[in-house]
C-alpha cells in the first residue's frame, strides 16, 4: 500500500510543477547504473566491496567507489550526487528536477539534504 501510495504521488507531481524529463531520475542503493526519465544513461557508478581503491586500470566511463561492506555510504552518495548528478545535461540551464531515492536513511542527513537541494 505505501509503495502504490508513493508511486501515485510521485506520477501525480509532475503534473503541478513543470519537470523535463531529461531532470528527473530515480536511484537506489543497489542500482548501478542510472537511466533518466527521457532516456538518457548516465555513467554507471560502482561500489567495490573493499577499503582502498584498485590499482588496476579500470573500465573508461565507469566511476568507481569502495566501502567495506559493498553498499552506499553518505560519503558515496555525496560523490554519486557531485559526480554524476549534478554533471548530468541540462543541469546547469534547467534548474527545477526531481531525483527519487530509495530507503537509504543516509539519505535523510542534513549534509544529504543541503547537497540535493
Amino acid at each position: 500500500k505505501k509503495f502504490i501510495a508513493f508511486q501515485q504521488y510521485l506520477i501525480g507531481l509532475p503534473k503541478g510543477h513543470v519537470y523535463l524529463m531529461s531532470q528527473m531520475g530515480n536511484v537506489d542503493e543497489t542500482a548501478a547504473s542510472f537511466v533518466l526519465a527521457d532516456g538518457i544513461k548516465l555513467p554507471p557508478y560502482v561500489i567495490l566491496k573493499r577499503k582502498t581503491m584498485l590499482k588496476d586500470q579500470l573500465p573508461t566511463g565507469i566511476i568507481v567507489g569502495c566501502q567495506n561492506q559493498g553498499w552506499i555510504s553518505t560519503d558515496l552518495m555525496k560523490d554519486w550526487l557531485n559526480i554524476i548528478w549534478n554533471r548530468r545535461p541540462g543541469v546547469l540551464v534547467h534548474k527545477r528536477r526531481m531525483l527519487a531515492l530509495g530507503t537509504f536513511k543516509g539519505y535523510l542527513t542534513s549534509a544529504m539534504k543541503n547537497i540535493v537541494g
